[in-house]
Parts: structure tokens; C-alpha cells; sequence
């Protein structure tokens, strides 16, 4: 089951829950001026920031570190009718290894992934961090439908 937001859901509150609730995103950027995406796990939110993991060697991080405005488009749900969603505009910036055990202790999944040699995926794996600069969320559990807009 996922949350239900409200007016009254802080920023913080909005970041924990497209992370933990979501946590399947679509991260957008471009690539020589045309469209660049790829599905992405949304590891952790620290300090207002989000944070993706991705290899150095994936043409996608070329992309996010050449253009750094991205959008992040995620939502849960079955149906129209019973799913949530959002969207976030922010700035990426590769920080390197910066809390990729953090990431790993909070994602035990990726411990799975890279059984073979945990070790060397972690040093493989560069940490992206996500500055929001602004969001919304749909909902169209509720009813009436329900939009907020958030800024950070």
C-alpha cells in the first residue's frame, strides 16, 4: 500500500516517499541536445538530495555529467485509476563513491545484484546526487484527484 499525501507533506516527507514508496524512477537528461533516459532505482534521500547509483562505463552517466538539469518521473499503481505519481526537475552532479555503503546497508538488494563481487561493483559504481529544484505529485486514488506542487 502507498501512502496518501497531503497539503500538509513536507518536502522531506514527499523526498522519503518517491525513494522508499516509488523508489522505480525514470531519470531523463539528454544526450547531444536529444531525449536521454533510463529507469533508475532512487537509493536514498539525504539532506534534501536524492542519490542514484549507475557504472562510469554506462553511457547514460556521460549523459547526466555533460547536462546536469534532469527530470525524474515515477508512479505506482495498477491502473490509472488506482496509481500515484510525480515528477521532479533538480540538477545531478556526480559525487563519486560518496555513501555507497550507505546506499548498499539501505538497498540489500544490490548485495544480490552484484553477489559475483560486491567489492568491485562499489568501486565501479558512481553516486549521483540529485538537487530538487521543483516537483509535483498526481494522485488519482482520491476524490476529487489530488495535485500538489512542490518547490524546494
Amino acid at each position: 500500500m502507498v501512502s496518501i499525501l497531503n497539503n500538509q507533506t513536507s518536502n522531506q516527507e514527499f523526498l522519503d516517499f518517491v525513494v522508499d514508496e516509488i523508489h522505480n524512477a525514470d531519470v531523463a537528461s539528454t544526450h547531444e541536445g536529444e531525449p536521454s533516459a533510463q529507469v533508475c532505482d532512487l537509493m536514498m534521500n539525504k539532506n534534501g538530495k536524492l542519490y542514484i547509483t549507475t557504472s562510469q562505463n554506462n553511457p547514460f552517466f556521460k549523459d547526466l555529467i555533460n547536462q546536469p538539469k534532469v527530470v525524474i518521473n515515477g508512479y505506482k499503481g495498477e491502473g490509472t485509476m488506482d496509481s500515484c505519481g510525480f515528477s521532479i526537475r533538480g540538477n545531478i552532479k556526480d559525487v563519486d563513491h560518496l555513501y555507497i555503503d550507505e546506499i548498499f546497508e539501505k538497498n540489500p538488494y544490490l548485495n544480490e545484484i552484484y553477489a559475483d563481487d560486491v567489492e568491485a561493483a562499489k568501486k565501479d559504481l558512481h553516486v549521483l546526487e540529485i538537487e530538487p529544484t521543483s516537483a509535483s505529485y498526481l494522485d488519482h486514488r482520491t476524490n476529487p484527484i489530488f495535485t500538489r506542487k512542490f518547490e524546494f
